[in-house]
C-alpha cells in the first residue's frame, strides 16, 4: 500500500506547541519503519543465548499484490541484542537530530542533555547505562526483506542496514569544558546512511515524548508507537491478536493461548486508555482467529490533502463521550470503587454501556436503601460485577428508577465541581490542539511558513530579550493560536456552553 506522510525537512522541524510555561507538549520524531516492527527485546536485559529476533507479516499493495515481509535483527556478539532501554535512547537521538534541523547524519551533543531528554537521573550509573546502549545500537543490524519502505520511490525495499554507524563520547558529563577550563569537544553520533535518508525523505512523524515516557512498561511504549503510526492514517486499527503480539510487539511466542496473550496486553491497554490515547478495545472471532480492534481517543484522521466536508466537523460528540465517561466514573467512586477499579471497568465501554451503567447504579442505590439481602454481604462486589458486564445484568422490569438524564444536563449539574472543571479544560485543550493540527494539515508548507514569517516580524522586538530557543517557542505558540482561530475554535466558555447545551 502506498503510504504518504507529512514531509519534515530542515525548515519544518520545530515543535508546533506552545511553550512549556503554557503547557507545551514535548515532541520528538519517530521513523515509520522502526515503528512498524520491533527493534528490541521487551526487557531491559537480553538473553545472551538469543542472537537474533525475527518478525514476519504480509502486506497488500495498492495494485492488489500481497508481499511477504521479513524483519530480522542481529546484535554484536560482545554487546548483544538491543533492549527496551535502547528503544528509548534511539528516540532520544531522534530528538537531538530534530533539534538540529535534520541537517546532518553526524549529530553533536552532550550526554547531560541526552539524559534530560530521556528523563534519566544524571548520576554516574546513568552515564554508564547510556554508553552501553550506544554500544548495542552501534552493533545492531537489520535485514529487511520487502519490509523497508522507501518514501522516495514509494515502494518496499529489501536491504540490510544499521541504526548508528559510529559514536564518540568527549564531553565531561555536565558540559563542554574540562575541569582545567580547556575547551572539551562535544560528543557525537552518526546515523546510518539508509536511516538518515529515510529521515530526509520525510518518512517520520511526531511522537509525544510526554506520553511515551509516562508509560511504565516496555509493552505499553511499543504498542503506543505502533498504534500512533497507524492512527496517523485512520481512527481505528484492527489486526489478528497473535500478529500484533508476536510480530508487532515482540511478545514471547511461548504464549500459545489467546487468554494468556490478552493477560499480557491488559496492563498496556489500561495504561494507554488512562493516558487518553485509546478510547476502546474490542475483540472478535473470525474464522477461528481472534482479532483486536483499537479506537483512537482523538478519533482524527490526518488528511494529506484538505477535506472540506470533514475539516470543520464539530467535535462535540467526542467531547460528550468523555464527559459521560468522567460522570460515570465519579458516580462509581462515590459509591466506594477505587479510581483504578473504575478506570479498568470503563476503558472499553460505549455510550450505550454508560446509559445502562447509570440505570444499574440507580438500581443499586435502591437496593442499598432498602437493605436488600442480595447486596448486604458485599455491596461493592455486587456493583463491580454488575458494571463489569452491563449488557448481561438484568434490571427487573418492575424497577421504576429515574432513567439516565441526557449528557448536557448531567454536565450542567456537575460543572461547578473544581475537579470536573479541570477535566473539561484539559479536554478543551486537546480539542483546540486537534483543530489546529487539522488546519495545519490542510495547508501547504508555504502557507504555514508565511504565518511563521508574519509572527516573527511582529515580534522582532522580543528577540533581543529571549534566547533563540525561547523565541522559537513563543513563535510556535503564536502560530498555533492563529491556526486554531482559523479552524473556528471558540473560546473555552463558548465551547463549554455548546457542550452543555446551555
Amino acid at each position: 500500500m502506498q503510504q504518504q506522510v507529512l514531509h519534515l525537512g530542515a525548515e519544518d522541524t520545530s515543535d508546533s506547541s506552545p511553550p512549556k510555561s503554557r503547557g507545551k507538549v514535548d515532541f520528538a520524531r519517530d521513523e515509520m519503519n522502526l515503528a512498524e516492527f520491533p527493534l528490541a527485546v521487551l526487557s531491559t536485559r537480553a538473553n545472551p543465548k538469543v542472537k537474533t529476533l525475527e518478525f514476519r507479516d504480509s502486506q497488500r499493495l495498492r495494485d492488489g499484490e500481497v508481499i511477504e515481509r521479513e524483519w530480522i535483527i542481529t546484535g554484536a556478539d560482545k554487546f548483544g541484542l538491543p533492549t527496551s532501554t535502547d528503544d528509548d535512547v534511539m528516540l532520544g537521538l531522534m530528538r537531538l537530530t530534530m533539534d538540529q534541523g535534520f541537517r546532518s547524519s553526524k549529530v553533536f551533543f552532550t550526554r547531560y542533555e541526552l539524559l534530560k531528554i530521556l528523563r534519566w537521573t544524571t548520576e554516574g550509573r546513568s552515564y554508564s547505562r547510556l554508553t552501553k546502549s550506544l554500544d548495542r545500537l552501534s552493533g545492531v543490524r537489520i535485514r529487511a526483506t520487502n519490509a523497508f519502505y522507501d518514501n522516495k520511490s514509494k515502494a518496499y525495499q529489501t536491504c540490510n542496514f544499521g541504526i548508528i554507524d559510529a559514536y564518540e563520547i568527549n564531553d565531561s558529563r555536565g558540559g563542554t569544558r574540562s575541569t582545567n577550563g580547556a575547551e572539551q569537544p562535544l560528543s557525537f553520533f552518526i546515523w546510518s546512511e539508509m536511516l538518515f535518508e529515510s529521515f530526509k525523505a520525510g518518512f517520520i512523524k511526531k511522537l509525544d515524548l510526554d506520553v511515551y515516557f509516562t508509560l511504565r512498561s516496555a509493552v505499553s511504549r511499543r504498542l503506543y508507537r505502533y498504534l500512533d503510526k497507524h492512527f496517523y492514517y485512520k481512527p481505528s486499527v484492527e489486526l489478528p491478536l497473535k500478529l500484533l503480539a508476536f510480530e508487532k510487539l515482540g511478545l514471547s511466542r511461548s504464549y500459545k493461548y489467546d487468554s494468556s496473550i490478552k493477560q499480557q496486553l491488559e496492563p498496556a491497554i489500561e495504561e494507554l486508555t488512562e493516558s487518553g490515547f485509546i478510547s476502546s478495545v474490542e475483540y472478535s472471532q473470525r474464522t477461528g482467529e481472534t482479532s483486536i480492534k483499537f479506537r483512537s481517543a482523538a478519533n482524527l484522521r490526518r488528511p494529506t490533502a484538505p477535506a472540506p466536508d470533514t475539516a470543520q466537523a464539530p467535535a462535540a460528540d467526542e467531547e460528550r463521550d468523555k464527559v459521560q465517561r468522567a460522570r460515570v466514573a465519579e458516580l462509581l467512586t462515590k459509591r466506594g470503587l477505587t479510581r483504578r477499579q473504575t478506570k479498568k471497568l470503563l476503558f472499553d465501554k460505549t455510550l450505550a454501556d454508560f446509559e445502562k451503567i447509570e440505570r444499574i447504579i440507580a438500581y443499586y442505590d435502591s437496593l442499598l436503601a432498602s437493605d436488600d439481602q442480595r447486596i448486604s454481604r458485599n455491596p461493592i462486589g455486587f456493583l463491580y460485577r454488575a458494571v463489569e458486564t452491563p449488557f448481561r445484568f438484568k434490571i427487573p422490569k418492575s424497577f421504576r428508577g429515574t432513567p439516565p438524564r441526557p449528557v448536557p444536563q448531567q454536565f450542567s449539574a456537575v460543572r461547578s465541581d473544581e475537579k470536573f472543571d479541570a477535566q473539561l479544560r484539559a479536554l478543551y485543550r486537546k480539542y483546540r490542539k486537534k483543530k489546529a493540527e487539522q488546519r495545519r494539515s490542510s495547508m501547504s508548507r508555504v502557507e504555514v511558513g508565511e504565518i511563521y514569517k508574519m509572527f516573527e516580524e511582529r515580534n522582532r522586538s522580543m528577540k533581543a530579550n529571549l534566547s533563540a530557543e525561547r523565541f522559537e517557542e513563543a513563535i510556535d505558540g503564536c502560530v498555533d493560536d492563529e491556526l486554531a482561530k482559523q479552524a473556528g475554535v471558540e473560546p473555552f466558555e463558548h465551547w463549554r456552553q455548546k457542550i452543555s447545551g446551555d
